[in-house]
């Protein structure tokens, strides 16, 4: 699942920023032709989850204080953050789910509290319009999902898409007008035997493609499927393994990659005909962050994305390592090639090493196990020898009295057959 505490947004210049909470405080980076900058302190003492988007050439970060009272910060440089109060003594909480929708002269909020049943939470939405909040409207009661409750998806100016477990198994999908408020009906897209893992969802002009990892008893399958108009798609297991994580969707050039980690290797699958067929699941041997999450991948308002996730190193201060489109603003290719990128080799071999020296210490394990095991059989089988030929002697022992005590008896008889004569 995304990470609620990471975010990174592709503003309308094309420039690339990162978002994250760490130890009480939300930081932001910026990247540029200059490369990555040094990390700026936007808010401190904060629940680390928190919202984020781009309305014209304004950046706006919905958080909540530790008091749990909700404040606004925008800003249109990245550099300096106006904050206000917008909402106090709430339900909510730390780990309150918020999705921002800012429009010219309102605020768009959609969020989750908890109901009366455990485990089943209601969805609500709500507007901030000329200063204070209007009468807030339940969507539907769902079940959340594990690091993100429910997924939402900005498709046009007005227009969004909800994603929620309308079921324990069971993941729904509603669209939503804004102006007017209009709700669409809940629409299943996907239902499986067990409960899914991870789910990653991306849209393009015609299918929702969706890749999820589902885990039983004893495996974990990576299964694609898409909603094209009201038709969702047979599943399609692509790969099958004993522990199997993330997964990514996303599109390249008229191309539908899906990739997911199996014990934290990568793998990849392309489709080239919008997600009807699949090549092989290969090995992905780019570099891939030894300590991968996923965190939301935002856009600038009306600039399409190519995916709604990007994968991030937990190790090396959340910096991304795939993602689509390219963060990069428009630049020329002699000083794109000159540009710094993340470098995870290191972690990369390093990960690699301690899975080889895991792997030998459990070789060696095995090894002592396996002759302790022979040593235990042959204690074991030469005692049960030692037990049988003691019962053989005392069976033939045993013959031998049957034998004396049977001559005793015929000796006896004839001794008292001779007297009676």
């Amino acid at each position: 699942m995304q990470n609620p505490h990471v975010k990174y947004l592709k503003t309308k210049n094309g420039y690339f920023y990162l978002f994250y909470y760490e130890q009480g405080s939300i930081f932001c980076r910026s990247f540029s032709p200059d490369g990555w900058a040094l990390p700026q302190k936007i808010a401190e003492r904060t629940a680390p989850v928190f919202s984020l988007c781009q309305y014209e050439d304004v950046a706006y970060l919905l958080y909540s204080s530790g008091e749990g009272q909700l404040h606004l910060a925008s800003s249109r440089d990245f550099s300096k953050w106006e904050h206000r109060p917008m909402m106090s003594n709430t339900q909510t909480t730390g780990n309150t789910k918020f999705f921002l929708m800012p429009a010219k002269d309102s605020l768009h909020l959609i969020y989750h509290l908890p109901t009366e049943s455990t485990n089943v939470d209601s969805l609500v939405y709500t507007v901030f319009r000329k200063g204070q909040w209007e009468k807030a409207y339940q969507i539907d009661r769902f079940m959340p999902m594990q690091k993100t409750p429910f997924l939402a998806r900005r498709l046009s100016r007005e227009h969004i898409i909800l994603y929620y477990r309308t079921g324990r198994n069971v993941l729904s999908a509603r669209e939503m007008l804004l102006t007017p408020y209009t709700m669409g009906s809940v629409t299943p897209l996907i239902q499986t035997p067990s409960p899914f893992v991870d789910i990653s969802i991306v849209n393009d002009n015609e299918k929702i493609h969706m890749i999820y990892i589902v885990r039983g008893m004893f495996r974990t399958q990576v299964v694609y499927q898409y909603k094209h108009t009201s038709a969702i798609s047979t599943p399609r297991i692509l790969w099958e393994d004993a522990n199997c994580d993330n997964c990514l969707a996303y599109l390249e050039e008229g191309k539908v990659i899906l990739m997911w980690t199996v014990n934290g290797q990568p793998m990849r699958c392309v489709s080239e005909n919008g997600g009807a067929s699949f090549g092989p699941a290969e090995r992905y041997m780019e570099k891939f962050p030894g300590y991968c999450l996923k965190g939301e991948m935002l856009g600038a308002q009306d600039d399409a994305l190519n995916t709604t996730e990007c994968y991030g190193n937990a190790r090396h201060g959340f910096l991304p390592a795939v993602f689509t489109p390219s963060p990069l603003p428009e630049a020329k290719e002699e000083q794109k090639r000159s540009i710094p990128q993340p470098d995870y080799s290191k972690a990369y071999t390093a990960l690699q090493e301690a899975h080889k020296k895991q792997l030998e210490e459990l070789t060696t394990l095995l090894t002592q196990r396996s002759d302790e095991v022979a040593a235990v059989n042959a204690r074991w089988k030469a005692q049960l020898e030692k037990l049988e030929a003691e019962l053989a002697a005392l069976r033939r022992e045993n013959e031998a009295l049957k034998a004396k005590q049977s001559i005793a008896q015929s000796t006896l008889l004839t001794q008292n057959t001779e007297k009676d004569a």
